[in-house]
């Protein structure tokens, strides 16, 4: 059970079996790993670390700083591993469906511009880039559309901060209160390398370490379950961990042909739960008319049996 505590002058602590998350800001937080919770061995140690070497150095952004908190997206200080993540749970209620957009892993370069999907492919040294596919998806299946025109501007910094206040505010289109997380907490490359996605932290860590992190990531995501979408609501998962990690055991197992096709879904964690689960190909694949049809058909779906 993660262990929660609060002041009025002091950010939330969160303590699990071997992270820790502090609140830095809203939708950031700090995780903290002593490296010894998860390899007792010297050596594994010493392994970690040349591991993490290069894991850093496969994107520029992990290597990168909150210049306005001065820490690091991704670093290690004695035998601490520290990074920052990324997290959209509104506190605000409304009387919309509760909706929460489960993903692997965040992307460094997001974590670094604050806000989800931030852009897609090179950002210019105006702080210009393209928006990612994922909210397009989103647009055009009629999940969720977004009001500001600052939320569609070329300007990086500016879009996510106008996204993100509405993301809070529930000033956005849609028939759902959405929030979004990732199942593991710790960011990596998107893509274009051995060291990106959920696979980049598999390699890192290795599948015994993994593994013990995916159990406090798991009570984590069930708090944030519980917070958000009690006593009804739905799961849209994007990546198989996450999927395989929280589905009702009588639920399918993961299969991506199914997840491409939209036969892939179930319930969280009980099959009595009134809390339902669809899952989809990873964001990646989030580009053209049959994967923006998926997000649709899971919608309607959605909608009717509400």
């Amino acid at each position: 059970m993660l262990g929660q505590s609060n002041s009025d002058d002091s950010p939330c602590v969160i303590k699990g079996d071997v992270l820790v998350f502090q609140k830095v800001e809203q939708g950031i937080q700090k995780v903290s790993l002593d490296i010894k919770f998860i390899y007792s061995a010297p050596y594994e140690q010493h392994e970690f670390r040349n591991r993490l070497c290069q894991f850093l150095d496969s994107n520029k952004y992990n290597r990168e700083y909150d210049r306005e908190h001065n820490l690091p997206i991704i670093g290690l200080n004695g035998g601490v591993l520290t990074y920052l993540t990324e997290c959209i749970i509104p506190e605000k209620q409304n009387s919309r469906l509760p909706l929460l957009l489960l993903f692997g892993n965040p992307a460094s370069h997001s974590v670094y511009s604050k806000m989800f999907f931030s852009y897609e492919g090179k950002i210019s040294p105006e702080d210009e880039g393209r928006d990612h596919r994922f909210w397009n998806a989103l647009k055009e299946a009629g999940i969720l559309r977004f009001r500001e025109k600052s939320s569609y501007i070329e300007n990086v910094t500016e879009r996510s901060k106008s996204r993100k206040r509405e993301l809070y505010d529930l000033s956005y289109e849609s028939d759902f209160r959405i929030g979004l997380i990732a199942f593991y907490s710790m960011p990596s490359a998107a893509s274009g390398s051995k060291w990106a996605g959920v696979e980049g932290l598999r390699k890192l860590f290795g599948t015994k370490a993994l593994a013990k992190i995916a159990d406090d990531e798991k009570k984590r995501v069930e708090q944030v379950i519980g917070k958000l979408l009690n006593p009804k609501g739905v799961i849209i998962v994007f990546q198989k961990d996450a999927y395989s990690e929280i589905k009702s055991p009588r639920s399918p197992s993961y299969n991506l042909s199914q997840a491409i096709v939209g036969d892939l879904h179930g319930f969280y964690l009980k099959d009595d739960s009134n809390i339902r689960l669809f899952c989809v190909p990873p964001t990646r694949r989030m580009r053209g008319k049959k994967k923006i049809d998926l997000l649709r058909k899971f919608k309607e779906c959605i909608l009717i049996q509400s």
